[in-house]
């Protein structure tokens, strides 16, 4: 694989894993009875963003 296409690859990744976060955040934002009723677990994991802050910040996909 061209150096381009392990960029192009590393930068999907990263808007994947932002677009995820941006998500996250949203839903998360909402009261609890909402997030229940569309079917969102309350409140964030917190092995969640320390898995995906591992993932990013020491460049392994």
């Amino acid at each position: 694989m061209s150096m381009l296409g392990s960029l192009a690859d590393y930068s999907r990744l990263i808007m994947r894993a932002h677009n995820s976060a941006k998500t996250r955040y949203m839903m998360d934002a909402l009261p609890p009875n909402l997030q229940q009723d569309v079917g969102w677990q309350a409140g964030p994991a917190m092995h969640e963003k320390k898995k995906l802050a591992q993932m990013i910040f020491s460049g392994r996909r």
